[in-house]
C-alpha cells in the first residue's frame, strides 16, 4: 500500500468515527427515544469533542425533568472538568436524586487527581463532603467518608472515633470506621483498637482492628494472645500473625515454629507460618533446628492438606539452598 492510499484510508476511518460519535450524541439528545437507547448512544459517542457538546451535556444535567440516570450519565469526568462548580452544586443539593449526586461526586473525585486546575476548588469540594457525611443515604455517605479519609481529614477522623466510642454517633459500621481510620492511624487510636480486639462490636471490626495494630509496639502481647487462641476465628489469628511479623520478628518466628510443630493446629495457619518462616526468618538459624526440619519433612510426606504439604516443600527447598 502506498503512502497516499494509507492516508486516504486513515482519513476515511477518522471521518466514520466522527460520524458515529455525532450519531451517538444525536441519539442521546433525542428525547423521543427510550432512556436505554439514549444511554447506549452516549456510550458509543465516547469523549466529548468540543464546547458545543459540553454545553449540550450541561443543559441535560440542568434539566430536572430529564431522567435521573440520563443526567447522571451526562456528568462524566470531562463535563465535571469543564465545570466543577456545577458538580459541586449538585453534590451539595440534597433535593437532587442520589444517582445524580453520586455521579457528581465520582466525577469530582476523578478530576481532583487528574487536573492541576482543580486545586483552587479542592477546599470547597472537601467542605461539601464534610457537610454531607451526616446525610441518611448510606451510599453517598460511604463514598464521601472514603474520600475524606483518604485525604486524612481531621474532622472525619474525629467523627469516626466518636462513633467507635459511642455507637449512637456512628456514621458507619465499626469495621468500616476502623478501616477508614487506617488511612491515617495515630498513637491515640491504639487504645480504642486494643479494646475493640478484646471487646469486639462485631467479628469484622475485630479483624480490622488486629490488622491496624501491626504498627503499635505495645500491642505485641495482645497479638500473641490472639495468635495462640485456638478458639479464635482462623482469619483473625492469621491477621494477628501478619501484624506480629513486622512488629516483633523474633517473637513471630518463635510463635510460627510452635504452630508448625503443633499437629492440632489449623492447616491454613500452619501453611501461613511455614511460608512466613521460608521468606522472612533467619534461614541459617532455622537450618540448625533439627526438630523443626524433621517435622516439616513429615508434613511434606503425610499432611492431608495440599496447602500444608506445598508450604513444607517450599520450606525444605529453601533450606536446601543454605
Amino acid at each position: 500500500m502506498d503512502v497516499l492510499e494509507y492516508r486516504r484510508q486513515y482519513a476515511e476511518r477518522l471521518r466514520r468515527a466522527a460520524e458515529e460519535q455525532r450519531e451517538g450524541y444525536r441519539a442521546f439528545l433525542d428525547k423521543s427515544k427510550p432512556a436505554h437507547e439514549r444511554l447506549r448512544g452516549l456510550e458509543s459517542a465516547g469523549a466529548l469533542a468540543g464546547r458545543a457538546e459540553v454545553a449540550e451535556m450541561i443543559a441535560t444535567i440542568d434539566d430536572r425533568e430529564e431522567d435521573a440516570e440520563l443526567r447522571a450519565a451526562a456528568l462524566n469526568p470531562i463535563v465535571v472538568g469543564q465545570d466543577p462548580d456545577l458538580a459541586i452544586d449538585l453534590l451539595h443539593d440534597s433535593t437532587e436524586p442520589t444517582v445524580v449526586r453520586l455521579a457528581a461526586l465520582q466525577g469530582l473525585q476523578a478530576n481532583s487527581f487528574r487536573t492541576a486546575a482543580f486545586s483552587p476548588k479542592r477546599p470547597e469540594y472537601l467542605a461539601v463532603l464534610r457537610a454531607i457525611i451526616g446525610e441518611p443515604d448510606p451510599s453517598l455517605r460511604q463514598v464521601a467518608l472514603e474520600v475524606l479519609a483518604q485525604h486524612k481529614d481531621e474532622y472525619v477522623q474525629r467523627r469516626l472515633l466518636e462513633g467507635l466510642e459511642d455507637p449512637s454517633q456512628a456514621l458507619v459500621p465499626p469495621e468500616t470506621a476502623v478501616r477508614l481510620l487506617g488511612y491515617d492511624i495515630h498513637a491515640e487510636h491504639y487504645p480504642i483498637l486494643r479494646d475493640m480486639v478484646q471487646n469486639p462490636p462485631s467479628p469484622e471490626a475485630k479483624l480490622e482492628a488486629v490488622r491496624l495494630l501491626a504498627s503499635d509496639p505495645t500491642s505485641k502481647e495482645l497479638l500473641v494472645g490472639v495468635l495462640n487462641d485456638k478458639a479464635e476465628d482462623p482469619e483473625v489469628r492469621q491477621a494477628s500473625a501478619s501484624a506480629l511479623l513486622p512488629l516483633a520478628p523474633a517473637e513471630f518466628e518463635e510463635q510460627a515454629k510452635q504452630i508448625v510443630l503443633d499437629d492440632e493446629e489449623d492447616d491454613d495457619l500452619r501453611a501461613t507460618a511455614m511460608t512466613a518462616l521460608t521468606h522472612f526468618a533467619d534461614q541459617e538459624a532455622l537450618s540448625q533446628d533439627a526438630e523443626l526440619t524433621r517435622h516439616v519433612e513429615q508434613l511434606r510426606d503425610q499432611s492431608p492438606s495440599n496447602e500444608v504439604a506445598s508450604a513444607a516443600v517450599r520450606f525444605l527447598s529453601r533450606q536446601g539452598e543454605q
